[in-house]
Order: structure tokens, then C-alpha cells, then sequence
């Protein structure tokens, strides 16, 4: 963070954003690397991916029919009658229904074989076959039912069917290691392991993976003025004068979880430095990797987040950024710290520019980045700050959440916003259809 303290703008004081965060991310290490199951209730949630995965066995590790339909050789099909039928790749067969003239053959059915089942084909027939179920050896093309003069699988099993003439072979076939072969990548190192991802493991013989710890994270929130849920509900629903809720903890508890962190630490402390400090040492015995401080990180008299980290090396300095100027960062004891400014939109915008690609670096998660939007109502920006606007999102088009912005006092403004527009420094006025950069915050 030496850096970034140096690396300021001479006329303004200011860190520019980027420096900024990159310094911040350069001092991040990721987490260990540990080796779990991926079966049904193990501890899965947040997960990422810590090195590449590569397959046990193919996928499919059979060739199988994709329809449900009749296995056939194709060269039982071919040059038959005057007529050839004309097929489409994925639609139906002109001319398929057996009444409407075009050509067609009849062979006998000799089997029937179900998904989860195998069996066998006799040259100059066909096999009725489901959607999963191995191909008989010898036959190289399925053709649907509804293609033939029985439209449905679920009648008593044919002595013959109707077909078109000239079907081609490799039709609605999946081959074996089509989707994933032996030994080659099934998944990147960085991706979550949600559904998707474990049943592409499973699929490919995996059953356990190398991923990065979860991040464990604390959250002490600062202030006198702040009076807790319970306290609030003790005394009948009075704040009482000069008096606020604390809802910075609820923020970003919320969010750090959103995150995939583990929230295991969560105090509020006054502006008593003893009491931040005491605070601190209960953090550090749990156990963290990662605290998250609000409030007291400017130059107030009794910003206490300051001077109590500041003493364990903790750098603060001012951002150029708009909420959120004011902003801390050490690594002590091996524990990432990031004291963010009090307010709730300031927090707001600190969690999801500058924690969540913290968050990512220590979990080996990939991060995603701002997505391009198209501007649909226009405001006026602050030039020298990199500004990070509360958004609504609708079919890729953003509009202001509150006129001129930015407010980071506002609570109804973050929860009508779907994400933060990122302005550039050199902006003046955004304009109506140009395009943005924009940090999705809510998930759908």
C-alpha cells in the first residue's frame, strides 16, 4: 500500500481507483488448496475450482440414441423406390407420413431396448430404442418415431415399421466422448462449483476436487450513534435522538455471503479505541482471513477505525472515487483488512469494487467484470472521480436510481438499484445511448 500512498495525484491528494486496487489485490494471497468430495451434502458452498480437472473416463461413455425411436443401418434405408424423402436437421421428414406418397421401407422389428438396458440387432431390421439407450452394434442412425408409421414409444412393441427411404446415417446419435474424452479438461481452475459444475464431474468420473478454502471473513461496525435490533426492540421501537440503526452490519453480512464468504465474526463496537481494539482481538480468535470495517476510516476527530488500525499497519488513504472515498487496507497478522467509510452507500460501492475482487482472489474465483449497458436516462457526473452509480437494469438499458447519481447516504436508492453505471474520471454529462460499464449487483 506504500505505493498506492506515493502513486497519489499531486494536485489533489487523490489515489486514483485502478492504482488503487490494484496495489490492494497485489498483497492478496489466495487461500490454501484443499481436496474435497463433491457427493451430496458435502461442504460445497463458495467453492471454486483451485486447479484444472480433467476427465476419469468419456462422456457419453457409451454411444447412445438421442431419441426415442428405431436403430437402424442406413444402408438398409438407402436407394429404395423412385421417391427420396427430404430431410431436415432437426425437423420433420417431408413427405414421413406413410399415406402422402413419398418413399418408404418396411423392415421388422427385432428388438426393443430401454435406457439403462443393452441389446442386440439383426442385420435388415430395425430396434426400437429410447432416448439414453445404447446402440446395438451395427446399426449407425436412429430415426425418431414420430417419423415413422408409429408416433408413439408407448404402444406394445411393433412386428414392423414404416420408414423413410434414404434416412442418412449418424442421425440423433451421441457418440462416446462426443462431450468430454478421457484426460482432457472438464473444468478451469476458478469455476464455482454449483449444479452445473458437479454434475459435469460427476459425468466425467470425477469425485473430488481440489478448491481453495472459503473465505473467512469478520464484520465490526462502528459508532456511537448506532443502536442495534435488539436494543431498538427493548426500548418499544425507539431509536431515540441522535441515534441510528445499525444496518451496515446486516449490508454486509448480506453481501459477503452473496460472495461466498463465511461470515464467522460480527460485532458492534463504540468510538472507544479500547473497546475497537478489544473488538479486534475477539475477531483475530475466531479465526479470520478477512475483516471488514465501517465507519471511522476519515479524518474525523473521533474516527477510531483509523487510528486504532493504523497503529497495526493498516494504510489510510483517499480514493478517487465517488461514495467511498476514504479507505484502509493492511494485511496484519496474515488477516486481510479493509476499513470502508461509514455510510451505507458508500459501503455499498466499497463491497462490490473493491471486497468482492478481494473476496476472488482469495477463493480463486474468477471474476466476471462490469458488463457494457446502454444509458436510457442521462445525468451529470463528476469529473477527477471515478463515480459508481446506483443503477436500475432493464433489457441492458440503465437509468439513475436517483437524479445527479450519486447519494451515499440514500437506503431506498440501494435497494432499487441492480447495479453500480461506472463513470470515468474525464466524464462531465452521460448521455442518452451511449454505453456504460456496469457492476451488476442483484442477482435475479
Amino acid at each position: 500500500m506504500t505505493d498506492a500512498v506515493e502513486r497519489h495525484d499531486p494536485a489533489t491528494g487523490l489515489v486514483p481507483f485502478e492504482t488503487y486496487l490494484a496495489d490492494v489485490l497485489d498483497r492478496v494471497e489466495p487461500l490454501a488448496v484443499e481436496r474435497i468430495g463433491i457427493a451430496f451434502g458435502d461442504d460445497l458452498t463458495g467453492r471454486h475450482i483451485a486447479e484444472p480437472i480433467t476427465a476419469v473416463w468419456n462422456t457419453p461413455g457409451f454411444t447412445n440414441s438421442a431419441m426415442d425411436g428405431f436403430a437402424v443401418a442406413s444402408r438398409d434405408l438407402a436407394g429404395v423406390g423412385e421417391a427420396r424423402a427430404e430431410v431436415e436437421a432437426d425437423g420433420p421428414i417431408v413427405g414421413a407420413d406413410p399415406t402422402s406418397g413419398a418413399s418408404q421401407v418396411t423392415l421388422p422389428v427385432s428388438g426393443d431396448i430401454a435406457a439403462g438396458s443393452s441389446g442386440t440387432w439383426t442385420p435388415g431390421t430395425a430396434v426400437r430404442i429410447m432416448t439414453g439407450a445404447p446402440m446395438p452394434e451395427g446399426t449407425d442412425t436412429v430415426v425418431p418415431v414420430e417419423h415413422t408409421d408409429h408416433p408413439s414409444a408407448h404402444e406394445p412393441l411393433p412386428e414392423t415399421v414404416r420408414l423413410p427411404a434414404d434416412w442418412p446415417g449418424d442421425r440423433h446419435v451421441r457418440h462416446r466422448g462426443s462431450d468430454v474424452q478421457a484426460g482432457s479438461e472438464v473444468l478451469p481452475a476458478g469455476t464455482p462449483l454449483d449444479g452445473a459444475a458437479l454434475t459435469a464431474l460427476m459425468a466425467a468420473g470425477v469425485f473430488s476436487a481440489p478448491v481453495r478454502s472459503r473465505a473467512r471473513v469478520g464484520i465490526i461496525v462502528t459508532g456511537d450513534e448506532l443502536v442495534s435490533l435488539d436494543d431498538v426492540s427493548i426500548a418499544g421501537g425507539v431509536v431515540g435522538d441522535g441515534k441510528i440503526l445499525d444496518s451496515n452490519a446486516t449490508l454486509v453480512r448480506a453481501t459477503l455471503e452473496s460472495f461466498g464468504a463465511e461470515v464467522v465474526f460480527e460485532e458492534t463496537s463504540s468510538d472507544d479505541p479500547d473497546a475497537f481494539d478489544a473488538a479486534l482481538g475477539r475477531a483475530w480468535q475466531v479465526g479470520i482471513d478477512c475483516l471488514i470495517t465501517t465507519g471511522g476510516a476519515s479524518v474525523g476527530a473521533h474516527d477510531v477505525t483509523r487510528r486504532v488500525l493504523a497503529a497495526h499497519g493498516v494504510v489510510f488513504v483517499a480514493v478517487a472515487m465517488q461514495p467511498a472515498k476514504p479507505q484502509g487496507f493492511g494485511v496484519v497478522d496474515g488477516v486481510v483488512v479493509c476499513a470502508l467509510p461509514g455510510n451505507p452507500g458508500a459501503v455499498h460501492a466499497s463491497l462490490h469494487v473493491i471486497v468482492r475482487p478481494i473476496i476472488a482472489k482469495l477463493t480463486g474465483a474468477r471474476s466476471t467484470g462490469p458488463v457494457p449497458m446502454v444509458v436510457a436516462e442521462g445525468w451529470s457526473a463528476k469529473p477527477g472521480m471515478r463515480q459508481f452509480v446506483p443503477v436500475t437494469i432493464e433489457d441492458g438499458r440503465i437509468r439513475p436510481v436517483i437524479e445527479g447519481g450519486v447519494a451515499s447516504h440514500r437506503f431506498r436508492s440501494l435497494a432499487r438499484a441492480d447495479g453500480l453505471a461506472i463513470v470515468t474520471e474525464d466524464v462531465t454529462e452521460v448521455r442518452v445511448g451511449e454505453q456504460l460499464p456496469v457492476v451488476v449487483t442483484r442477482s435475479w
